[in-house]
C-alpha cells in the first residue's frame, strides 16, 4: 500500500491490485465531487468515500468523494483503531486520515452532498441539495453490514451521477 500522507491523501489497494485514494481536499474544477457527511467524519462517511472512490475508479468515472463531519464541534481527531483494522482488511489504509468538518464552500461546489445517519441540520450545507441515508448501521461496530448498505446506495448514486454527468437528483434537506 502506498501512503501519501504528505499530500493529504490516504491510499487503498483493493484485492484486484489497483489503488485509489480519498483526498483531504478536492479540486472541484478537475472532476465532480461527492461529499459524504456523518456526525464525526471518521466512520460512515469515511467508509462511504473510500468505497465510492474505488467503485468510481472501477467504472472509469472521474467523480471522486470526500469524507466530512457535520461541524467543527462534532469532528473527531482520528479514526477509531477498530475501524482502521476493519478497513485495512479491505485494502483501505486510513490510519493517518484526519477527519475534517464540511465547509460551506465545499458543499456549494459539490455534485452531491450525502448525509449518513445524522438527523440534524447540517448548517454548512447551506442551500446545497442534501440526500440522506439513514439506514446505515455504525461502521465502527457493524462494518460488514455498513459496507453492504453503503455499497448498494453508492451503486445507485454512481448510476445517477453518470446519467446526469456529475449532478445527482435533488432530494432536499
Amino acid at each position: 500500500m502506498l501512503l501519501l500522507a504528505a499530500t493529504g491523501y490516504f491510499s487503498c489497494a483493493g484485492a484486484q491490485g489497483y489503488e485509489t485514494s480519498v483526498p483531504a481536499t478536492a479540486d472541484f474544477s478537475e472532476a465532480p465531487v461527492v461529499i459524504f457527511v456523518c456526525e464525526h467524519g471518521s466512520s460512515k462517511s469515511l467508509v462511504a468515500a473510500s468505497l465510492f472512490n474505488r467503485m468510481a475508479e472501477q467504472r472509469g468515472s472521474s467523480v471522486r468523494a470526500l469524507s466530512r463531519a457535520v461541524s467543527s464541534e462534532t469532528v473527531d481527531t482520528k479514526v477509531s483503531p477498530r475501524l482502521v483494522q476493519s478497513m485495512s482488511g479491505d485494502g483501505f489504509n486510513v490510519e493517518t486520515f484526519r477527519p475534517r468538518a464540511l465547509s460551506s464552500a465545499e458543499a456549494a461546489r459539490a455534485a452531491s452532498v450525502v448525509v449518513i445517519g445524522y438527523e440534524g441540520k447540517v448548517e454548512s450545507a447551506g442551500a446545497a441539495s442534501v440526500e440522506r441515508w439513514n439506514d446505515i448501521p455504525p461502521a465502527s461496530l457493524q462494518y460488514d453490514s455498513a459496507k453492504k448498505g453503503l455499497t448498494s446506495h453508492i451503486d445507485l448514486l454512481l448510476r445517477t451521477l453518470d446519467a446526469g454527468k456529475g449532478k445527482s437528483r435533488p432530494t432536499g434537506e
